[in-house]
C-alpha cells in the first residue's frame, strides 16, 4: 500500500508500490493518489491533492502530490524547468561504465511503448539522462549492473527504452525485451526526490526492498555509497 513519507501543509511525498497506478485510470484499480487521500482523511486532514508527476504503474518509489493549487503550479513549474531532481535505481543486463544517454524518443500510444528515433521530428522528443554504476555482479554467467540514474528529461518509458536500446535492458522488463522472468516488475525504483520551494529544501531518499530479487543481488553498502 501507498504510505506517506513526508508531509507539509503544501505537499506530501509518498511511497508508491510497483503495480499501483499513480492516479485513477480505466483499470479501476486502487491508485496512489486515492490511497494517500484516504490516509489524510483518516488523520483528520484535508484530502485535496494534485498530481505533479507520474511513475509508471510497474515502477515503485517516491511520488509527490501538491495539497493546494498554489503549490501545484509551483511544483509543476519546477518539473517543467528541470529544477526538480529525480533519481532512480535500476538493475540492468551487462557491465557498464558511468555515462550519459541522449536520444530522440517516440511514444506509440497504441502499443503503450516508446521507441528510439533517428532524428527529431513531429511527435519525437529529446531524452537525456546521466547514470553511475554502483556495482556489477555475475549471475549464472551473466554480468548484471546496479546503476543510479538521474533524469534530465522526463519522457515516457525513458529509462527503460534508453537502456534497452543499448543492450542493457532492465531485469524483468519484458516489454523491452528482457528475458529474466524471475522479477515480477521491471527493476526500476524512484529512489530520490529533491527540490526547493520558497527557500525550503526537500531532499528525500528511500531504498527498494533489498530482500527482493533482483535488488538482493547487491549488498546494502553499494546502495548507500556517496557520490
Amino acid at each position: 500500500m501507498t504510505r506517506i513519507v513526508y508531509k507539509t501543509k503544501d505537499y506530501i511525498v509518498v511511497f508508491k508500490p510497483a503495480g499501483t497506478p499513480s492516479q485513477s485510470d480505466k483499470s479501476g484499480d486502487s491508485d496512489a493518489m486515492t490511497q494517500a487521500q484516504d490516509l489524510l482523511k483518516a488523520a483528520g486532514e484535508r484530502d485535496e491533492l494534485y498530481l505533479i508527476h507520474r511513475l509508471d504503474r510497474v515502477v515503485g518509489g517516491l511520488l509527490v502530490f501538491a495539497r493546494n493549487k498554489k503549490y501545484a503550479a509551483l511544483l509543476s513549474s519546477l518539473v517543467s524547468e528541470h529544477n526538480f531532481t529525480k533519481e532512480y535505481l535500476a538493475v540492468v543486463e551487462g557491465e557498464l561504465s558511468d555515462g550519459s544517454f541522449v536520444d530522440y524518443i517516440y511514444k506509440d500510444a497504441a502499443l503503450s511503448k516508446a521507441f528510439i528515433a533517428k532524428k527529431e521530428r513531429a511527435g519525437v522528443k529529446r531524452a537525456e539522462l546521466d547514470y553511475r554504476v554502483l556495482d556489477c555482479v555475475e549471475v549464472k554467467g551473466r554480468r548484471i549492473s546496479l546503476v543510479k540514474v538521474r533524469l534530465k528529461t522526463g519522457r515516457f518509458h525513458q529509462i527503460r527504452v534508453q537502456f534497452a536500446s543499448r543492450g542493457a535492458s532492465l531485469l524483468g522488463d519484458k516489454k523491452y525485451g528482457n528475458k529474466d522472468f524471475t522479477s515480477r516488475f521491471p527493476a526500476l525504483f524512484a529512489s530520490r526526490l529533491a527540490f526547493e520551494t520558497q527557500g525550503n529544501k526537500t531532499d528525500l531518499s528511500i531504498l527498494p526492498d533489498l530482500d527482493n530479487y533482483p535488488w538482493s543481488l547487491f549488498s546494502k553498502e553499494k546502495y548507500e555509497e556517496k557520490e
